[in-house]
């Protein structure tokens, strides 16, 4: 008895025709967007007033939401020249984060989730900063989109805590005053209906278990916050005051050229201090 093969349909001329047109529309559209945003961003600097800049954010924000929706923007690594992207390692979301540069040389900060597609479209969430309403660290509280500790986040690093995915971001907030810079160690997490929370106790670091670290420093210097794989640590300049008598006079404090560190165990993240960042695992 013999049998017959199964064949394997092969596409027809048209599939390909209708998927080469979709894909030059798709990169059409994307880089239509991007360069609309990139003259907005270029333009900004030249407005007289803060509420101009502003307003200017506003619109560009508007714009990144509109393209960020279509699916092919999520798998796409282009992105607006001056607009931050960092994507989850696990694929199901990514961040794009910018500043507005105030006329006072400060500046404030937006950006935008966009979640994994779903039936062809991209839920997209923007964020709204409210930084400049707290004059001190807030390393316990929770924060929503609509109220969000703003930041330029560069690295997604995730973990799991009694089954729930915490991600944890690693973020720049440069010119925050006219004399110092914040870096952020900030976590993130989503509720069932994907709503996305900032802040949730997990970095064991001083008294409490704090929400996230904020590092505050001089102007003048530069801190480095990454992620050591090989030693699966966060690695971070170790913050001291120039002189004992600027103690907590932050404008006054830059890296002295050691190294602290948080290395995750037991749902924590908890704080070794003196990490050489060279040692072999």
């Amino acid at each position: 008895m013999t049998t017959k093969k199964q064949s394997i349909g092969l596409p027809t001329t048209a599939t390909l025709l209708f998927l080469f047109f979709w894909s030059v529309a798709a990169f059409t559209q994307s880089a239509g967007y991007i360069e609309q945003i990139n003259q907005l961003q270029n333009r900004m600097l030249y407005l007289p007033t803060d509420s101009d800049r502003i307003r200017q954010g506003r619109e560009i924000t508007r714009m990144l939401t509109d393209w960020l929706k279509t699916d092919s923007s999520f798998f796409s690594k282009t992105r607006p020249l001056h607009v931050g992207r960092v994507n989850s390692p696990d694929k199901q979301f990514n961040l794009f984060t910018f500043n507005i540069p105030l006329t006072d040389g400060t500046h404030l900060f937006s950006g935008v989730i966009q979640l994994a597609p779903q039936n062809g479209q991209c839920q997209v969430i923007t964020l709204t900063d409210v930084s400049r309403q707290y004059e001190t660290r807030p390393v316990f509280e929770q924060f929503t989109p609509e109220r969000w500790y703003g930041s330029l986040y560069y690295e997604i690093i995730p973990r799991k805590v009694e089954g729930k995915k915490i991600y944890v971001l690693l973020g720049s907030c440069l010119n925050n005053s006219l004399f110092t810079n914040k870096k952020i160690i900030e976590t993130l997490w989503f509720t069932d209906d994907h709503q996305p929370i900032f802040g949730y106790p997990m970095f064991d670091y001083g008294l409490k278990i704090q929400s996230r670290i904020i590092f505050e420093y001089t102007i003048m210097a530069q801190m480095s916050i990454h992620y050591n794989k090989k030693l699966d640590m966060i690695i971070f300049d170790h913050l001291a005051p120039s002189s004992p008598l600027y103690t907590n006079n932050y404008k006054y404090y830059g890296p002295d050229a050691s190294y602290d560190g948080f290395k995750f165990k037991d749902g924590l993240w908890r704080f070794w201090p003196n990490v050489n960042p060279y040692a072999r695992k």
